[in-house]
């Protein structure tokens, strides 16, 4: 698995460190035997959410309410190709850019054990200040944990 032709781009799935894994379920289908499109919004949330874990910061009931509110401000997803019941997939996600107040995630979905590209999103998860509800810069903690696992820099 090293590179997927999408449209006129090349995917490089090597600079994709974090990966989760999982098999479509019977209630995620809809009458034709394929992955609903809302569902794929869940498997991409699920992944942010594992990413953040992955590199260190710690996601518990609280997170959400009092200490860091990353909301989702814009989702992109190209569906390419349809995932079905009982099938494997592999869910690859990076962060390409952290901005002032905004977090920028790259994800792929592919199939396994083929490796056929199922979707490619980009989100946009913008940091909220718990009290006032506004936008708020990104603290250099974060910008660290992220630059680290990724290897290369994705401060602004």
């Amino acid at each position: 698995m090293k590179q997927i032709q999408y449209q006129k781009h090349i995917i490089d799935s090597t600079r994709y460190k974090h990966r989760i894994t999982g098999k479509v379920k019977s209630f995620e289908v809809d009458r034709q035997n394929i992955v609903h499109n809302a569902i794929y919004i869940y498997w991409l949330e699920e992944s942010r959410i594992e990413y953040f874990r992955s590199i260190g910061i710690s996601i518990d009931s609280e997170t959400f309410i009092t200490k860091d509110r990353f909301v989702v401000a814009k989702n992109e997803v190209n569906y390419v190709s349809p995932a079905q019941f009982d099938q494997s997939y592999i869910l690859l996600t990076r962060v390409s850019e952290i901005r002032n107040s905004s977090i920028i995630f790259d994800q792929i979905i592919l199939s396994c054990p083929d490796n056929q590209l199922l979707v490619q999103a980009t989100g946009v998860l913008v940091n909220i200040n718990p009290i006032t509800n506004l936008p708020e810069r990104i603290n250099d903690d974060y910008r660290k944990l992220v630059s680290d696992y990724e290897d290369y820099a994705v401060l602004h």
